[in-house]
């Protein structure tokens, strides 16, 4: 095989693994509801937008941040799409994929340039392939998507500008990791993970390059990435800073728990999607659907994948790294300083979408350290390697196919649930105030309706702890003519109290509430209650 045909089989595997990544999250999009972190773009773009998370250019609002902890650099990119498409589930996850598709193409050109193709295809295969990657980056109530993006993209433009010495590429890659920081202030995770492990794993490197020059175009780079996020704090004090950076050592246990499952992809079952149900599985109806609860039986329900026990296998494998030795460590340390402070953070790192902040790392390393080992064995070693990463590949795609049955089968839980598009649909004539009384029903309804509906976070307002404000938000929603109330049944409410405390003031005050709906889910379960209160 000559180079040309070499190198166009090659582009044509990897464009198969985009492909195939991007099709498999298409299968997905009909069988869950909108989550209200995955919704959350819509706030900056259909909703008011709070006055510290602003600033006003010319006669013109333009938003820098979502929370005082998250920019609001994906709402930029979703103007435009909303502008042409309508916000549906559609819209809402074919730029992620196709996110998502674009990742894993620059983390082919950088196990390339690292090790050769050998171990680029094997990496692109099995971050293409990875359940965790693909449910986290297509739901992206992280968001990770575009963190990874940054991620990725900056360690390939560090690593031409390390064997080039371009400023272009120093310039772009820290524009790269300002652009992430902005995006969700938890990034400096990863960048605090990168500075070490370059400084333990390359220290000459990094000395070399360490110039006045270098370091000036490298914090140009950065401080233009990340100027919305640097203007909303010093605007404000510092928000970012004081209400997040708070350190602590308790729950280590559980966190370790959830790295555990996000490596061994079944962190999702029971949160994304029901792995039981108390009401009889859906029996399925579509080929596809047969096709999939037919395989997920064969493989007798596999729960999870084996990347936990190929990163223990790779790390036996030490004694043969040689030309990728560097590279694995500067992974294995990147991985480990990057998990060890979300652990210590207090109030994160304890889910699924922090602890897959260190994707593409743990396929960067396998493939790295099979590929090295494979390498050794002259006769059988490519026949051996190729078997080990297709078999690592199929055990990826039977997990997303259970995850995929289970939703067949099960549907949603209640933080996808379907039933918030019935719910949607119902409340899309209401004229006066639709007053929200719990979690994960106002954003998303704020995106579906384009902000036409008169959303109210009443849940908010009766959870506020200033002294009066609770019982005056009450009344005020009592007085509101027409005001239609909606909120989880009880058994499914994220927030009860809130509930509770509305209705035992309304019937203090001589209300009675009148249930006018529920609302189920694809399942035939309830969902969602929408009811009024009339004076008696």
């Amino acid at each position: 095989m000559n180079h040309l045909t070499r190198r166009t089989t090659i582009w044509i595997c990897v464009f198969l693994a985009c492909l195939g990544f991007v099709l498999a999250g298409w299968v997905f999009i009909p069988y869950t509801g909108i989550e209200a972190d995955e919704a959350l773009i819509g706030n900056s773009i259909f909703g008011p937008v709070p006055g510290d998370f602003q600033i006003r250019i010319s006669h013109h609002i333009i938003p820098l941040m979502l929370m005082d902890y998250v920019g609001a650099l994906k709402s930029w990119v979703y103007w435009l799409i909303f502008e042409i498409f309508k916000p549906s589930p559609e819209s809402l996850r074919w730029p992620v994929l196709i996110i998502g598709a674009v990742t894993i193409w620059l983390f082919y050109l950088l196990l390339d340039r690292i090790a050769g193709p050998r171990a680029a295809l094997a990496g692109c295969f099995l971050l293409a392939t990875d359940t965790m990657f693909l449910a986290t980056t297509e739901f992206d109530w992280g968001p990770v998507a575009i963190q990874h993006l940054m991620l990725v993209a900056a360690c390939l433009l560090l690593f031409e500008f390390a064997q080039t010495g371009s400023w272009k590429s120093l310039l772009a890659g820290f524009f790269a990791l300002g652009l992430g920081l902005w995006d969700k202030a938890l990034f400096a995770w990863i960048i605090c993970g990168l500075c070490v492990a370059a400084v333990v794993v390359f220290p000459k490197d990094v000395l070399r390059r360490f110039t006045v020059r270098n370091l000036t175009i490298a914090l140009a780079g950065f401080l233009l990435g990340a100027w919305p996020l640097l203007v909303f704090n010093a605007r404000h004090h510092w928000p970012t800073i004081r209400n997040n950076a708070a350190f602590s050592a308790g729950n280590m246990g559980q966190k370790a728990e959830i790295l555990k499952r996000t490596l061994n992809g079944s962190g999702l079952f029971g949160y994304m999607v029901n792995d039981s149900s108390s009401v009889p599985p859906e029996v399925p109806e579509r080929w596809l659907e047969r096709a999939s609860t037919s395989i997920a039986d064969f493989a007798k329900d596999q729960h999870q994948n084996l990347l936990l026990p190929a990163l223990l296998v790779c790390l036996l494998t030490a004694p043969l790294w040689r030309a990728s030795r560097r590279a694995i460590l500067f992974a294995l340390i990147f991985m480990a300083v990057t998990w060890i402070q979300m652990a210590l953070t207090r109030n994160a790192g304890g889910g699924v979408h922090h602890a897959v902040l260190i994707w593409p790392f743990p396929q960067f390393v396998v493939a790295l350290a099979l590929a090295e080992a494979s390498q050794r064995w002259t006769r059988w070693g490519s026949v051996a390697f190729g078997v080990a990463i297709a078999f690592l590949c199929v055990t990826n795609l039977l997990l997303t196919n259970q995850y995929l049955a289970c939703l067949i089968r099960y549907g949603p839980a209640v933080t996808w649930t379907d039933a918030i598009y019935p719910l949607s649909t119902s409340l899309a004539n209401e004229t006066g105030e639709v007053i929200v009384m719990d979690w994960d029903i106002y954003d998303p309804l704020l995106l579906l309706h384009r902000g036409g509906v008169h959303l109210r976070a009443g849940f908010f307002e009766v959870m506020n702890n200033a002294p009066g404000q609770s019982e005056r938000a009450i009344d005020s929603m009592l007085a509101t003519e027409r005001a239609v109330f909606v909120t989880h049944t009880a058994e499914k409410q994220f927030f009860p109290l809130p509930n509770r405390k509305l209705e035992t003031t309304a019937a203090a005050h001589g209300y009675r509430k009148e249930l006018l709906r529920i609302v189920a889910d694809g399942h035939g379960r309830g969902v969602f209650e929408v009811y009024q209160f009339v004076k008696e």
